[in-house]
């Protein structure tokens, strides 16, 4: 072999032990998990839940940052810029990943080029509440009751899935009503408990409680099958919607230029605990759905989802910002 091949052949070993020396010696401090959406929201649920138990997996803390706004561009943007070593990572969603491309005319981060990923943590069905004491009881009444009132009802948007999948629902029903668009979802699930919103679609993490305590009235959920955690609650397409479909999603991403060892030592850790009965149950009590996968097929995942959410926001009527 001449001496240029060899220096190739070299280097590429030399790479090779290196990337294996830093999956090995990974992680040596904590980690810093930025959520781009309030403390309470369902993706700051899943990620505490996620970093306590990866953190004690692993033999490092995992310091959950929440840094909202701008559908949570600027969380992204940070996570873009920081040292691609495995130490900042983000908890992006279907928001940051995949609509605000379509919802943006610029964005301070390219999600597709700046991110790697790592691997989903779930799929979140949504559900349709109103005021406790808006006077409709199922959803062709609340349908019924909107159509005869239009522009005077208002509903909150807190995130990317509340505004699409309103869009969706004022699209297919041919109903009028102002949306009030909020940092994160719950702050508008204040003004909804307040009386101050007629309704919203919104995550089950942040509902459920509310509904069970009378505050708010479920009248139907995003997917085609209906919720276990909702017992009684119908699929809005099943209760006078027959086209309607939505699911959110959330997941894990490391800033681009992340070693490949260490993307995988994160994967296989967070597979692990996804995989489990406990983190089934912890996720299943807030209508949240465990979706671990390799991160090659995670990054095929939000890929397609970002054209998938190209046609949704355009079928909604959904304008560039």
């Amino acid at each position: 072999m001449n001496l240029p091949k060899l220096a190739a052949a070299l280097a590429l070993v030399l790479a090779g032990v290196s990337s294996a020396q830093a999956g090995d010696d990974f992680p040596s401090r904590p980690i810093r998990m930025v959520v781009p959406f309030p403390a309470g929201s369902a993706t700051d649920v899943m990620a505490r839940y996620m970093g306590e138990r990866v953190g004690r997996l692993l033999g490092q803390t995992f310091i959950v940052e929440n840094k909202g706004g701008a559908q949570g561009s600027i969380a992204a943007a940070d996570v873009s810029r920081a040292k691609p070593d495995g130490y900042t990572l983000l908890v992006g969603t279907n928001t940051t990943q995949s609509a605000n491309v379509h919802l943006f005319k610029t964005l301070p981060y390219d999600p597709s080029r700046d991110f790697a990923a790592i691997t989903q943590f779930s799929t979140n069905p949504l559900v349709l509440v109103v005021r406790h004491d808006l006077p409709v009881t199922d959803v062709r009444s609340f349908l019924d009751y909107a159509k005869a009132r239009p522009g005077q009802l208002n509903y909150g948007v807190g995130n990317s899935g509340s505004l699409v999948a309103a869009q969706m629902l004022k699209e297919q029903a041919g109903i009028d009503a102002v949306d009030v668009p909020y940092a994160g979802t719950p702050q508008a699930m204040n003004d909804m408990l307040a009386g101050r919103l007629d309704f919203m679609i919104t995550d089950i993490s942040v509902t459920r409680s509310h509904i069970e305590a009378g505050k708010l009235r479920a009248l139907g959920v995003t997917p085609r099958q209906p919720s276990a955690v909702l017992p009684g609650v119908p699929p809005l397409a099943q209760a006078g919607l027959p086209g309607y479909e939505f699911v959110a999603w959330g997941g894990l991403f490391a800033p681009a230029g992340t070693d490949p060892a260490i993307i995988d030592k994160l994967n296989r850790a967070f597979v692990q605990i996804l995989s489990n009965q406990e983190t089934a149950a912890y996720f299943g009590q807030y209508g949240l759905q465990p979706t671990p996968r390799t991160s090659a097929d995670f990054s095929r995942y939000v890929a397609d989802q970002t054209v998938l959410w190209g046609k949704l926001l355009a079928a909604a009527g959904q304008q560039k910002q």
